[in-house]
């Protein structure tokens, strides 16, 4: 016998807000298996929450809803090979963050940023006397 969850139950069974779920519909990326005609009812299928487990893995992987949806039938290596560079650039971006923190960091006296660090050997160097 086919299980069929009406949308509250279904929310409570994947942990996806009931708003969600008709998100998901409305933007075409996630339709319940049936729509009753008279109640408008959602009804989803056990089957289905496998899907929204990849739903969420592809955003975990930063994939947006529209990507998710226009690519669901058609994934291909390329798609993948390119969300990978883009992680890999948003990672060399974080690096340079993080390298900038710690410059300014390093600036730090008395609660305040100061322009230069001054080096009293370059001072030295620099001075005619």
């Amino acid at each position: 016998m086919l299980m069929l969850y009406r949308i509250g139950e279904f929310s409570k069974l994947t942990s996806i807000p009931i708003r969600t779920l008709r998100y998901y519909d409305s933007i075409d990326l996630f339709k319940p298996s049936e729509v009753d005609l008279f109640t408008s009812y959602r009804y989803y299928k056990e089957e289905q929450v496998k899907d929204l487990e990849l739903i969420n893995e592809l955003k975990e992987v930063g994939f947006t809803l529209e990507e998710i949806r226009d690519n669901w039938n058609n994934f291909s290596e390329a798609l993948f090979l390119k969300r990978k560079e883009k992680l890999l650039e948003e990672i060399e971006l974080k690096n340079e963050a993080i390298k900038k923190t710690d410059i300014l960091r390093s600036k730090l006296k008395d609660g305040k940023i100061i322009d230069k660090i001054i080096d009293k050997e370059t001072i030295k160097k620099k001075s005619i006397f």
